[in-house]
This record gives structure tokens, sequence and C-alpha cells, in this order.
């Protein structure tokens, strides 16, 4: 299974005076356009996708449907309170079993979840810095519980890092 995890974009600051709490920070037109730019460029591979899913706070589902509308995702996107902000690895892997079926997926999410799930599903365990709008993808064995790193695609160059 291909799984692309993808970090959500820029958001707004942590308090404003309309938004007080971080659950509901939204994207900036900055955070927009970077993660349309990075869908775009992703397009082949992310419109392969079977599934969608996204963490329930604002920024994540924004991101995620930025990129369900760049690469004209046929379905809907899939809330999944185990990308939430303090959930497991353990919840997000029950998450990718369930789905084992599925040839493609994609998980949008926040740091440092994000980070660490390029750890546990790979053999990449030095990641730590996934930035907004980044996607990594990891080729993953249900079966084994193991993966491949196979790149991650920097948002600000859209080069790909073996």
């Amino acid at each position: 299974m291909k799984i692309y995890l993808i970090r959500h974009g820029e958001a707004i600051d942590h308090e404003t005076s309309s938004v007080k709490s971080d659950e509901y920070r939204f994207l900036t037109i900055k955070g927009r356009m970077t993660t349309r730019k990075v869908a775009k460029n992703l397009k082949e591979e992310l419109e392969a996708a079977d599934k969608i899913f996204t963490s329930p706070l604002t920024r994540a589902v924004q991101t995620s449907e930025v990129i369900a509308t760049s690469i004209k995702y046929k379905n809907d996107v899939e809330i999944a309170n185990e990308l939430r902000i303090g959930s497991s690895i353990s919840q997000v892997i029950e998450l990718i079993r369930l789905n084992a079926d599925l040839n493609s997926i994609v998980l949008v999410g926040h740091e440092p979840m994000m980070g660490m799930l390029v750890g546990a599903l790979s053999n990449k365990k030095d990641f730590y810095n996934f930035k907004k709008s980044g996607v990594c993808l990891i080729d993953f064995d249900v079966k084994k519980e193991h993966g491949t790193y196979k790149w991650f695609l920097n948002p600000k160059t859209l080069e790909h890092i073996s």
C-alpha cells in the first residue's frame, strides 16, 4: 500500500481576536496556495488514492479539501480522529490495518505525529523536519506492518528528497 503522509498547510497564528482555540485555526492564503501547488505537482500520484483521511482540526480539513479539489478527487474526504493531535501512532496503524484492502491512501495531519509516522512506518528513523504542506511517500506492507521510505516532497522547492 502506498501511504502519502501530508502535513497541513500554513495556518493563522495560534490566537487571533476571532479564533481563540488551536482546533479552529484555519489556512492562510499562503497555506492554501502552497498546498494547491504541491497537489498539482503530485496530481498523477495522488489522484490514484483510494481514500483521503484527515484530522478533524480545521487546518487539516481545509488542506485535505484543497488537495481533493486540485486532483479532482471523486469521493468525500473522511475525518479520522486517529489523526487528531494527541492520538497515538498505534491508533493510526489500526486505521491503516482497517483499510488494508486499499492500494493507496492519503493521511493529512500534524507535527510531531507526521514525522513520528515516517519512523514508525518505515526504515527512515531520523526524519525530523516535516514542513507544512510537505508530503512523504511510504511504500507499506500491511501484513508485515513495515514499509520503505520513498521520498519527501519539499513544498518550497517541489524537490523530491530521497
